[in-house]
């Protein structure tokens, strides 16, 4: 990684008035559909420029900002594009960076560190990046800039139709999260994550309460499809999803059962809760998420009829000392 003072020679050289460097800085409104194609898969001829028309239309509307968003042109011409989107729960997300295949990648480079730069201004303590097929180039850039690989993330989709889940045990009781910020509801969350199998990298890299606001951001700013799952009185699990009317899906966002609890079978009496409430909810899909070096999990959601939809390679660049519990 380069250090702070080389940084900031390098950028003073690219911005100079040399014809042999691209001008680099935030993205101009007019340069916001091309910067965006560019971002999110461009150099592919298989993006998805649907995704494209999608964002610019949410900044119209006040519901993301392009604060983040960052283009290297050369005269009006975008020919390397970053996004780095400030999250709750003090996490960047960093899309590309997408580059034109004519431009050196330490174009590209400059524009990671100036993302990077953009986090730390916003607090973030993560930056995260999820690398599909659509922008392969993107995974080696992040890295030469810092940025570790850390695993292949499995999307899953269950399609409601096609899937007849019988009730849970009638001895399980799910109930809902009264207090999301409650300090019982946070260390029974931290209890779940001990010796987690699902990327645990992240141990240590964020405190509980961020991953709960990220969590909560995610489910639409509703905790009603939230729970904690008890047994003879004592809570020994949570389930957190997202109902998402819009696409008629419910997203499965985190389930975990403290340690005296696993390799009970109690994995398979979650999910079948969850997809009977995709069911009661009116939802065509249940999705999740999977570290896929946790081969249980995946085996699991397997048994339980979902499939793969898509695979993306999660990078992360953390952003400050790791001393705290996390997810």
């Amino acid at each position: 990684m380069k250090t702070q003072a080389g940084l900031a020679v390098t950028l003073e050289s690219m911005n100079s008035n040399s014809p042999d460097h691209p001008e680099i800085g935030p993205a101009t409104p007019d340069h916001y559909g091309a910067a965006l194609w560019m971002a999110t898969g461009g150099r592919s001829r298989h993006a998805h420029r649907g995704r494209v028309t999608a964002l610019l239309a949410a900044e119209k509307q006040g519901r993301i900002s392009f604060d983040g968003l960052m283009t290297a042109t050369r005269g009006s011409r975008v020919v390397s594009s970053i996004w780095c989107l400030s999250q709750p729960g003090k996490i960047g997300t960093v899309w590309g960076p997408g580059i034109l295949s004519e431009e050196s990648d330490a174009t590209a480079d400059l524009l990671i560190q100036r993302a990077v730069e953009f986090a730390r201004q916003r607090e973030c303590h993560l930056v995260q990046s999820l690398v599909g097929q659509e922008n392969p180039i993107a995974g080696n850039l992040l890295c030469s800039s810092g940025f570790r690989s850390i695993t292949l993330l499995s999307h899953l989709e269950a399609l409601t139709e096609d899937i007849q889940a019988e009730p849970p045990r009638s001895d399980l009781q799910f109930r809902r999260c009264e207090d999301f910020r409650s300090e019982s509801f946070r260390n029974l969350v931290a209890q779940t994550y001990e010796n987690s199998l699902d990327c645990p990298e992240l141990d240590t890299m964020r405190e509980v309460e961020d991953v709960l606001e990220g969590y909560h951001a995610t489910s639409n700013r509703s905790t009603y499809n939230w729970y904690t799952l008890e047994y003879e009185g004592e809570s020994i699990g949570v389930i957190i999803t997202a109902h998402h009317a819009e696409p008629q899906q419910l997203e499965l966002i985190y389930f975990g059962l403290t340690v005296g609890f696993r390799k009970l079978g109690l994995g398979g009496e979650i999910l079948r809760f969850v997809l009977q409430l995709a069911q009661f909810l009116g939802c065509r899909s249940t999705i999740t998420g999977v570290d896929q070096r946790n081969v249980p999990a995946t085996a699991l959601y397997r048994r339980f009829g979902f499939q793969q939809a898509d695979v993306k390679e999660l990078f992360l660049l953390p952003l400050r000392l790791p001393n705290v519990a996390v997810a």
